[in-house]
């Protein structure tokens, strides 16, 4: 058997949708015996480094490409790192500034975001649950760390007053709350994990279901899209799976012979 290098989305693929953060135990299942056949198992998200590594830790996957393909972590060490393009992380700040758009930045591994006023909060609704945002009337984005994330209050309908987000990814947040502007190329990173580890980037399979998966089911050899997962990623996927609460994840490492 050709062993696989896998690396799985978290929300809506290893994750249940219909229970968020619920991991099957036919997925649980799946994971163990892929790495008991010498499979490379690792997770491919676009989570925060601190909020990836907690579901790491509850799945026992040692190894991820997070922060959207910006991050590398093998054997639990972070290998690589590099933050957002700041020249366009900072013209996304200084346009919603300009046009009274709520924004607040991103800067270390943690739930904290600071904000030079009061707009975010108020229209963004209730984020508590989420980050914590501090209003600081005297915040510098230049005398601060490198960006990592932005949060700009726009619905989807509004993604078209500011010009600048149109040159990066975004997610929605919630009930269509904001957007959150993060790196979404998680191809970028696993083909950085196949050179550390000097493995063939052609044994690479992925499996995804949302909007921030698009570039990696474009570029990956194998792609396997669940049942839930949105269209367009379906329309691009080499093969499609059940939901991911009908037993997704392990029914196509199966059909596969992976497992």
């Amino acid at each position: 058997m050709d062993k696989k290098i896998i690396f799985f989305d978290i929300d809506g693929t290893l994750t249940s949708v219909k229970e968020p953060g619920k991991i099957l135990d036919s997925t649980k299942e799946a994971l163990i015996k892929l790495q008991e056949n010498g499979h490379f198992v690792a997770l491919a998200t676009g989570r925060a480094k601190f909020r990836a590594q907690q579901f790491q830790q509850e799945i026992g996957i040692k190894n991820m490409v997070c922060e959207g393909g910006n991050c590398i972590i093998i054997d639990h060490q972070e290998i690589s790192y590099e933050p957002l393009n700041q020249d366009l992380a900072k013209a996304i700040y200084y346009e919603a500034l300009e046009k009274g758009i709520g924004v607040a930045v991103s800067t270390s591994d943690d739930r904290l975001r600071y904000t030079p006023n009061s707009k975010f909060i108020e229209q963004a609704g209730d984020f508590h649950v989420f980050m914590d945002v501090k209003v600081d009337e005297n915040y510098q984005i230049e005398q601060q760390p490198p960006i990592r994330r932005l949060f700009v209050s726009l619905k989807r309908d509004e993604e078209d007053q500011m010009k600048s987000i149109e040159k990066i990814g975004v997610m929605h947040y919630g009930d269509d709350q904001f957007i959150i502007v993060e790196p979404d190329d998680k191809f970028k990173g696993i083909r950085k994990v196949c050179e550390y580890l000097h493995k063939n980037v052609a044994d690479v399979v992925v499996f995804g279901d949302g909007l921030n998966d698009r570039k990696m089911f474009q570029e990956a050899p194998f792609s396997i899209a669940m049942g839930n997962a949105i269209p367009e990623l379906k329309e691009i996927a080499d093969y499609v799976t059940a939901d991911s609460d009908e037993d997704g994840i392990y029914k196509a490492c199966k059909h596969f012979g992976w497992i």
